[in-house]
């Protein structure tokens, strides 16, 4: 049976779609064209079909279809269908009541995928265990307020004794180059449109230290053993469903928001500025 999985996007999501994309092999992965090297990295999948290349035309000889995104675009393009159709249960009200009373949080992202496609979720690593040395830092977000302060990031490149990667995308490289600039010593930077060279460096880490963003999630998904720095969101609203313990400070104030946001609402950024070098410096010792 050949399955059509849809997650469009972003990168976490769909590095989080390698839990079930095993188990459904032969899978058919449709995607938007900036995340299409990455969807053809995931485990099961065979081929992969973009929206903007193939609009409806997607669904052609497929046996079902695994909608993991369930958003406008997916149920327009699923329209006419002409077999099984099952989709993710996005709990959209329980997560925006999560952020506004503290709710308890949804089920697991890994774990929603895993009801909509059927299957059990694999264990990591899901995709090439990675086997390397190098200290792999991920410094910049989406959204500014999940950033753990920058000079931080470079006094754990200046300890660590072997070689460090700092990557990002294109939009990311003047932070990536205040990164370097700030290490004073040699530094990798990757800051790329693609995930070639991206995936490639993954699988020199050892340890990898980021926020909550997708890069975290793939080095993770790797078998890096990887140390999450949670502000904004908290590790227990479903994205997080990795074995490695995250860092974070326990405040009444957290989720203040389900994705980050531009600054704080509060004003302190108490959520980054009370997590010190000296506690990330002490997880990465303790595996390393």
């Amino acid at each position: 049976m050949t399955s059509l999985v849809i997650r469009y996007s972003s990168m976490g999501d769909i590095v989080l779609t390698a839990a079930v994309t095993k188990a459904l092999s032969p899978v058919i992965f449709l995607t938007l064209d900036r995340y299409a090297s990455l969807a053809a990295a995931l485990p099961g999948v065979v081929e992969v079909r973009t929206h903007e290349q193939f609009g409806k035309k997607a669904f052609a000889g497929v046996d079902q279809i695994i909608d993991l995104h369930r958003s406008p675009r997916s149920r327009w393009a699923t329209i006419g269908a002409t077999v099984p159709v099952r989709r993710i249960d996005r709990y959209d009200l329980r997560r925006r009541a999560r952020v506004a009373f503290k709710w308890s949080p949804a089920p697991s992202v890994v774990a929603r995928y895993a009801a909509a496609a059927g299957v059990a979720p694999a264990p990591l690593p899901w995709l090439p265990a990675a086997k390397g040395e190098a200290l792999l830092l991920f410094p910049a977000a989406a959204h500014p307020t999940k950033r753990w302060p920058i000079d931080r990031f470079a006094a754990l490149a200046r300890r660590w004794q072997g070689p460090v990667v700092a990557m990002g995308g294109p939009d990311d490289h003047p932070l990536l180059q205040q990164l370097d600039t700030a290490v004073e010593s040699e530094l990798e930077i990757i800051a790329e449109a693609g995930f070639q060279q991206t995936l490639q460096a993954i699988q020199r880490g050892k340890v990898a230290v980021g926020g909550d963003t997708g890069l975290t999630h793939l080095a993770a998904a790797s078998g890096v053993h990887t140390i999450p720095i949670f502000g904004p969101t908290h590790s227990t609203d479903g994205f997080w469903s990795h074995p490695y313990p995250p860092i974070e400070v326990d405040l009444a104030c957290r989720p203040c928001s389900r994705h980050g946001g531009t600054h704080c609402p509060i004003g302190d950024f108490a959520c980054m500025n009370h997590i010190s070098v000296d506690r990330v410096w002490a997880s990465i010792e303790a595996i390393s």
